[in-house]
């Protein structure tokens, strides 16, 4: 039988960093995030997948090109604190595989520039300067002189349309140009403020002694191939900006991307209008589709336009990176959480299995690192970030800040019900009815609190694991499964409390006395870092384990495994699983940046 497969529920959005059209095939289009995350939608941006990419989450992802002749060649510069990491990465066959080209492996890669004249010619802004290929990074050469210091970093490129020699180069200290193909360099800053960042450098393609440049200090121009600049008044707020473009087929079309939103001018630059708030930092035009252009947004993910660029709308399903902490959920709702985004973060919710997830509200001046629904009421919710203890009554849209156990920032939680909670501190776990006093019922430093059947209750403690079977009452101290091991998570079966399965970073371990002893499980598992367990809270024996970025289930209690889809969603595996009540038939998983994907529980694995 064939594995289910996984698709993303959301919730869609966060940080893109670079947007590309694939001007080879229609509706095309490839995105990038910073964190090395990457996307393909085949669709003009109607949905989004995602794309393998080997740096994902180790290094930044600075840019990515296409061979406008091959739909399937791509670049993408890295840089990285590991040089192994770090350079131009290339795939000849849509993203389906890379190779760091050898040449560059340890540069810190900043720029690319595809000569238009031939997408062989590239050029590579590096920490160290600028290199040179003439055979689609087969060889590279250094343009730029090895003692340079102002030239570097390289954080610009931009060719001269009609010839490869000429060269334009931005760095964090003013823009250069070269007109031999590196043999000489000469700085192009008259008119520019001193010490300027230059994020981006545009050739006209059809008046090419006519160029743009973005920097920290603005917008400018030049009519004179760099000789001299002239900076544009932008709209007050509007200073630092991340690039600047010309429409392709309409050169007095400008458009700008500043810390205060995007700007549009339809004069070549002498007069500007916001027509988003959301920060951009990358734009694409589409060649086939008359005045649709696609943007990136570190606030509002990937935006869309189809008119040419008056009005934007959000184009994100399918795209998500986010900072997501939790998952929970109750009857029907599922609920998660996201940090760091000061636009877009909070509580997210819904109430549809995933098909659509809304904006809950946001926390009172705290970001939620745990959050816990109550079974028998899923609107009322339970939360802690760094500095409270809060509670909602209605599914997240408002909260309140309740009293917190001692021992400083809670670090685990768990509702019991609507009025019990069971939270964890420094000083010990603690339990207590609403609006009662805190009642101390085991005295270890717990990590985590897991809700295993029926009144069932497991943290995760320092130095090991504990087990309630009352609720959070009375503890019992779990057997060690291997010296040494890191506990990730350990669950209990519902239909016999006996058997238990625990994933520790030596593998998964089964236990038939309640969790006293462990044996190892090697039926289809490796013993390798298991990061999340869990048992079906309604059908006895079925159980999920979460190993090598892979979802693995057992239908027999724990003894063998199948995996539950033919590829890995990501780099790492989940941070947790769930299987909702009112939906019995369907596993819920959160992948820290990519969000909450679902496959189908139905059939029986074995």
């Amino acid at each position: 039988m064939a594995p289910a497969a996984w698709y993303a529920t959301g919730p869609f959005g966060g940080d893109a960093e670079i947007v590309r059209v694939v001007p080879a095939v229609r509706g095309e289009v490839i995105a990038a995030a910073r964190d090395g995350l990457l996307f393909r939608s085949t669709n003009g941006g109607a949905f989004w997948e995602n794309v393998p990419f080997p740096a994902q989450f180790a290094g930044v992802l600075h840019a990515l090109e296409v061979d406008p002749r091959s739909p399937a060649t791509w670049y993408a510069g890295v840089e990285s604190e590991n040089n192994w990491v770090s350079g131009v990465y290339k795939t000849v066959d849509g993203g389906r595989s890379w190779t760091l080209l050898p040449q560059t492996k340890g540069w810190a890669v900043w720029s690319l520039a595809l000569w238009p004249g031939n997408a062989d010619v590239i050029a590579a802004g590096t920490g160290a300067g600028v290199y040179l290929s003439q055979n689609a990074g087969a060889a590279w050469k250094r343009i730029s002189a090895e003692g340079d210091s102002e030239l570097r970093p390289v954080v610009s490129l931009a060719f001269h349309p009609r010839d490869a020699k000429i060269l334009y180069a931005g760095t964090t200290h003013l823009p250069w140009a070269t007109s031999d193909g590196g043999a000489t360099w000469h700085s192009i800053h008259e008119g520019m403020i001193d010490d300027s960042d230059v994020f981006s450098i545009q050739v006209d393609a059809q008046k090419p002694d006519r160029l743009f440049a973005s920097a920290c200090s603005g917008v400018y121009g030049s009519n004179s191939a760099g000789a001299r600049w002239s900076r544009y008044e932008t709209p007050k707020g509007a200073f630092r900006t991340h690039f600047v473009a010309l429409d392709p087929k309409q050169n007095q079309i400008v458009f700008a991307g500043t810390t205060e939103g995007l700007l549009r001018s339809p004069d070549g630059g002498h007069s500007w209008r916001k027509v988003s708030a959301q920060s951009v930092k990358s734009i694409a035009f589409d060649p086939w589709v008359s005045g649709r252009i696609f943007f990136a947004s570190p606030t509002g993910g990937l935006l869309l336009s189809t008119d040419g660029g008056l009005t934007l709308r959000d184009a994100n399903v399918g795209f998500t990176n986010r900072n997501f902490t939790t998952l929970t959920g109750s009857g029907s709702e599922l609920y998660s959480s996201s940090v760091y985004e000061s636009s877009s973060g909070g509580v997210y919710r819904t109430g549809n299995l995933g098909l659509r997830w809304v904006h809950a509200g946001d926390p009172p001046s705290d970001e939620l690192l745990l959050m816990s629904a109550a079974p028998d009421d899923a609107s009322q919710l339970y939360a802690a970030g760094y500095h409270s203890l809060l509670e909602s009554a209605d599914a997240g849209k408002t909260w309140r800040t309740v009293s917190a156990p001692p021992g400083g920032r809670v670090t685990a939680l768990l509702a019991l019900s609507g009025r019990r909670l069971l939270a964890g501190t420094e000083h010990g776990l603690f339990i207590r009815d609403r609006e009662s006093a805190w009642k101390q019922c085991a005295s270890d430093h717990a990590l985590s609190l897991h809700r295993t059947g029926k009144g069932a209750v497991a943290a995760l403690v320092s130095g090991g694991a504990l087990a309630s079977a009352d609720a959070g009452a009375t503890w019992k101290r779990c057997g060690n499964p291997v010296p040494g091991a890191a506990w990730y998570g350990v669950a209990f079966d519902s239909g016999n409390p006996s058997v238990a399965l625990a994933a520790t970073s030596a593998g998964v371990f089964r236990s038939g006395d309640a969790c006293l002893s462990w044996s190892p499980v090697h039926a289809g598992l490796r013993a390798e870092t298991a990061s999340a367990v869990l048992f079906h809270p309604a059908r006895p024996g079925e159980a999920f384990v979460s190993q090598g970025g892979r979802i693995f289930r057992s239908t027999d209690g724990g003894p063998h495994w199948l995996p539950t889809q033919d590829d890995g969603q990501s780099n790492s595996g989940p941070a947790s699983l769930c299987v909702l009540p009112a939906a019995p038939d369907r596993l819920f998983a959160l992948f820290p940046r990519r969000g909450v994907f679902s496959t189908s529980i139905k059939e029986k694995a074995f």
